[in-house]
């Protein structure tokens, strides 16, 4: 009777306490929202002069001198650019386009990229400063802002554009350094409504629940710990310089941290009024023993749990539901024990199945690497193979070849040892000599270029490359395979361009394909005919191309031909490794060899071989190497 009189009492305080909370609330709340939004301001304007500063580092890169200028190489322009990014440590890359939407250089390793449809390019290419939305490259996997810029040359033409991706991390440590109570965030949301700044990534890019026409207001359950967040927010948008993307900065406190004070009140009037409530809460106590001790041990059980002691079990003797909650509770720490032995356990498997992957791993990494090391050994061997296969052919030719002028040398050899042998050598035979010595001498000559070129192509050759001109291989290759040539009944006919590119490559080995296909075109010209040669230069690559008369290829041979061991040859004359060698010369040399045929029509080779490009080459145009089956079966 006494505690209801109590309540009765007290009731009345209550009802003026809870309106006094109300209007508190409201004007708490209130003041909150003022601070969200002076913070929200604050972290705007900050973020604005970061990227004021990067777009600053990338307008003095592009109005450079070093930039600027057409007369300063590629190669000094990519130095400014890594100078640049070593220096802020903000980009992730810096990338120079031209106006068609091609690379010129990046800092970036063997960049790639489409531009031409991208809005930051085509503005800056119009000689706009654009910065584009976030977005993620993959080659590291970062979130990246693009800024770009125009480059202008000396006379005030556009020539290219300056593409630097800013790393968001930059500015997510502006947003993350800033705290807010116990639960407050900072966010950037883009036009899309969605995440580009959070403290937790794994929001990066998912859809944020924020209202975007207002500019504060009240959400519910965006993290999975709280139940309602209140927000202010910042419209970041870009200025009459240039073109920034729609971002709002987003400022959000659970509404239970932020409205702390309110709380913090309560409690204390809640102390106050606890000695008015001491006699019914005594009383409450007496009646209710026998319910909140079991409770209170069941708690405690809680706590241990919480703290991972499972050993625990409590000590609760009543026969009504209490008592079945205890032994409930018990059930449940048992179970829980061996949840985490068995946790425990296959942790321990996994542990050590992954020490033997990695074991297995680093094993196999060593066997690769030295079934690698073989097989270029081996590809070395096959290639010198091919070499020596290609000089047995040549013998017969050579030896004809030699075979010329060591007739002539015995001739006018004898011819002098007959007219010396006389008594008296007259005046005028002196002058025959003479003649004869030249020729002698210049037969001897023809000889020593035959045997030095002969050693030249058998000996072992290196890897490295050097500007050739593919006319002087050609013709070198031809001056060695002449004797064959001429023996076997096949005019040879040369259209060679003059002002052909050099190329970069190894004559030793562009020798060896050249006298390949020539043997095999010969092969297929068993009774003659005519081997036409020519050069030619398409766009950013030169052109050989070897045509015979010859027999022609098979058609279900086509797909085959550059296959190892693969020949036609019934004789047990050909090892089916020249085309196959050819094929992976040409490949080292960044090239390409295609072949058309019909039967009886003759076979028509085609190599394909880059020209380098030059520093100074302003055009910087592409190589299209377009891909095509190379088959012929004259291996």
């Amino acid at each position: 009777m006494a505690s209801c009189i109590s309540l009765v009492g007290l009731l009345p305080l209550f009802i003026g306490l809870f309106f006094l909370f109300k209007s508190t609330e409201s004007f708490i709340k209130d003041e909150v929202l003022n601070n969200l939004g002076m913070l929200a301001k604050n972290t705007k304007e900050e973020i604005h002069r970061f990227i004021e500063s990067c777009v600053t580092d990338m307008k003095m890169l592009a109005e450079s001198e070093s930039m600027r200028s057409t007369h300063i190489s590629v190669d000094k322009k990519l130095s400014e650019m890594k100078r640049i990014q070593e220096y802020y440590k903000r980009f992730e890359d810096i990338t120079m386009i031209d106006v068609k939407g091609r690379v010129i250089t990046s800092t970036a390793y063997n960049y790639q990229g489409e531009w031409k449809s991208k809005k930051w390019f085509q503005e800056a290419i119009n000689g706009k400063v654009y910065i584009s939305d976030a977005h993620i490259i993959l080659d590291p996997y970062e979130v990246v802002v693009a800024i770009a810029v125009p480059l202008v040359d000396d006379k005030g033409k556009i020539q290219a554009a300056i593409v630097g991706q800013l790393n968001m991390k930059r500015i997510w440590e502006i947003v993350d350094t800033i705290t807010i109570g116990n639960t407050g965030i900072i966010a950037i949301v883009n036009n899309l409504h969605y995440f580009i700044a959070h403290p937790r990534k794994k929001k990066l890019f998912q859809h944020a629940p924020f209202d975007p026409d207002k500019q504060s207001g009240v959400v519910n359950a965006i993290e999975p710990d709280f139940k309602t967040f209140i927000y202010s927010s910042e419209r970041y948008v870009g200025n009459s310089e240039y073109e920034f993307p729609n971002w709002r900065v987003i400022v959000a406190q659970e509404r239970r941290d932020a409205l702390s004070n309110i709380l913090r009140l309560k409690k204390n009037v809640v102390y106050v009024l606890s000695s008015s409530f001491l006699l019914v809460i005594l009383m409450s106590i007496i009646v209710s023993k026998g319910v909140v001790k079991p409770i209170h041990t069941l708690i405690h059980g809680m706590e241990k749990v919480s703290d991972g002691d499972l050993n625990y079990k409590t000590n609760i003797k009543n026969r009504d539901e209490i008592g079945l909650l205890g032994i409930s509770f018990n059930d449940m720490i048992m179970r829980l024990g061996k949840a985490r032995a068995e946790i425990q356990r296959k942790t321990e498997a996994l542990r050590d199945a992954f020490n033997q992957i990695n074991e297995l791993n680093v094993n196999l990494e060593k066997k690769v690497e030295h079934r690698t090391k073989e097989l270029k050994e081996k590809q070395f061997q096959l290639i010198q193979s091919g070499k020596l296969a290609a000089i047995g052919q040549l013998g017969a030719g050579v030896a004809h070849e030699l075979n010329n002028p060591m007739t002539g040398i015995l001739g006018y050899t004898q011819y002098m040892l007959e007219k010396v042998s006389k008594e008296n050598v007259r005046t005028e035979d002196i002058s025959t000599f003479r003649k004869c010595l030249q020729h002698i001498e210049n037969s001897t000559y023809r000889c020593r270029d035959i045997v030095q070129n002969l050693l030249q192509f058998a000996r072992k050759s290196n890897e490295i490359f050097e500007p050739l001109n593919i006319n002087n291989v050609i013709a070198d290759t031809l001056s060695l395979i002449k004797g064959p040539l001429v023996a076997n009944k096949i005019e040879v006919v040369k259209n060679l361009v003059n002002d052909v590119d050099p190329i970069d490559g190894n004559a030793n080995q562009l020798q060896q394909v050249f006298i390949n296909i020539i043997l095999n075109a010969q092969q297929a010209m068993p009774k003659g005919g005519h081997l036409f040669i020519s050069t030619r230069r398409k766009g950013r690559v030169v052109e050989a191309e070897f045509k015979d008369t010859g027999c022609g290829i098979a058609e279900e041979h086509m797909e085959r031909i550059f296959e190892p061991f693969f020949t036609t040859k019934m004789d047990w004359k050909g090892t089916g490794l020249g085309l196959s060698i050819c094929y992976d010369i040409i490949k080292r040399h960044n090239g390409n060899i295609m072949v058309s045929s019909k039967m009886g029509k003759g076979a028509i080779f085609t190599i394909i071989l880059p020209v380098p490009i030059q520093k100074d080459d302003e055009s910087n145009e592409q190589i299209d190497r377009g891909e095509g089956t190379c088959t012929n079966t004259h291996c």
